[in-house]
């Protein structure tokens, strides 16, 4: 392995810290005025370790958090967002079994001729696992059906699934082009869930 050069990780440092930096700048411009100020009521987020505005906008008006989501009149919502929570989570887990399996073979060479058995989509499925993982138990998991389209992921768990089960690619191509036309017109009308 290569040494890490300096100038690289303080590129890296500096990047990071420009990508967060207006979300911390927002929570400590919250702090200050609604957490700082003694003459008002001193609000219970401002005691939570780290004080989050965010966090607690979320969970009193929105009702998020670990399983908070999970009630029978959300089940709608669960069943239009589970196409791209299987085939994302399918994709990753024969993603991580192909390059575990490579690993415990030959010398630990991976194979990069094949979709799920190229080592460069690992972050991706990492993070993949984790945004769908944070969707499905703490989140609203119908926004899945926005945020899903930004990642890279999808796509490739799409031409995985139309390659491997044809079948089932051919239907997820159906419901990705029915799904779009109907977010659509929700969208439009401002109907949830688009």
């Amino acid at each position: 392995m290569s040494q890490i050069k300096l100038s690289s990780l303080i590129r890296c440092i500096f990047l990071t810290a420009l990508v967060i930096f207006p979300f911390a700048a927002h929570q400590a411009a919250a702090y200050v005025v609604f957490c700082l100020d003694r003459s008002s009521t001193y609000p219970k987020w401002c005691s939570n370790l780290p004080p989050s505005i965010y966090t607690h906008v979320q969970s009193t008006y929105w009702n998020v958090g670990f399983l908070r989501y999970w009630t029978l009149s959300q089940l709608p919502n669960f069943l239009i967002a589970s196409p791209p929570l299987v085939v994302i989570s399918a994709f990753a887990l024969d993603h991580f079994r192909s390059i575990l399996s490579e690993f415990q073979g030959v010398n630990g060479k991976i194979n990069h001729g094949t979709l799920g058995q190229n080592l460069c989509l690992t972050p991706h499925a990492i993070h993949a696992t984790i945004f769908s993982s944070i969707l499905l138990f703490a989140s609203h998991t119908q926004i899945v059906l926005r945020l899903a389209a930004s990642m890279p992921f999808t796509y490739w768990a799409a031409a995985w699934l139309y390659m491997k089960y044809p079948t089932w690619g051919t239907l997820w191509v159906a419901w990705s082009v029915i799904w779009g036309l109907i977010s659509g017109i929700f969208w439009a009308t401002f109907l949830p869930p688009a």
